[in-house]
């Protein structure tokens, strides 16, 4: 029995290894904004993303879609893609993360997912929303982040993140956190979340680059 356990937390330290290195190395790189939304009443209405892709995952876009091979993108062609990138996006919730008190909030599935190209670059414009109301006096935290750790979601500097519409009593700040040093920090919780269900750990609430809200 001892020997079992001993494998069986080596290989839980391996399995966080093996995640902070897959994380050090995307695949998929792309610059993002997203803008929060807040209505009157102080709720969270609309979440507003643009992602600009990387030139080299752009092209790889490019070859697949281009149905003429005219190496332009039209209408139907770029349909296509935001068709695609819809519904791959769909089983990781649209790579959201919404905490209100440590607890994650799904968002509803996306219906306008618009695709284009820009200087030889894929953008992608969408919507999301919240499946329950988050109320900005609840300190909510939203982000962006792929818990595949395939694609790398950058945004450049917190001008990226913009909160509108929420009191003059709220602020928001940028939190982008050190992977290292937020694995390190939660292993032991990592470890007793790896052994209840393997396939369950949700890597974005610790390593999501997020706008926390904070109201007076």
């Amino acid at each position: 029995m001892i020997r079992i356990a001993t494998f069986a937390i080596s290989c839980v330290a391996g399995f966080l290894c093996l995640a902070a290195s897959a994380l050090a190395h995307p695949h998929v790189f792309a610059d993002a904004r997203l803008e929060v939304d807040v209505a009157p009443d102080g709720n969270v209405t609309v979440m507003r993303h643009v992602w600009r892709f990387d030139e080299v995952f752009s092209s790889t876009v490019m070859l697949e879609f281009d149905s003429d091979t005219d190496n332009k993108m039209e209408v139907p062609e770029l349909e296509q893609v935001a068709s695609v990138v819809t519904e791959s996006l769909a089983e990781f919730n649209y790579f959201q993360t919404i905490l209100v008190s440590g607890e994650s909030i799904d968002v509803k599935p996306v219906d306008d997912m618009k695709a284009l190209f820009e200087d030889g670059q894929l953008i992608i414009f969408f919507t999301t929303h919240p499946v329950t109301p988050v109320n900005v006096n609840s300190s909510p935290s939203f982000g962006v982040y792929d818990p595949t750790f395939y694609t790398a979601i950058d945004f450049p500097d917190d001008s990226q993140m913009v909160l509108e519409g929420a009191p003059s009593s709220c602020s928001q700040k940028m939190v982008v956190p050190d992977p290292d040093e937020a694995l390190a920090q939660n292993q032991a919780t990592l470890t007793d979340a790896f052994f209840n269900d393997p396939q369950g750990t949700n890597w974005s609430k610790l390593l999501a680059t997020r706008m926390e809200i904070s109201c007076k």
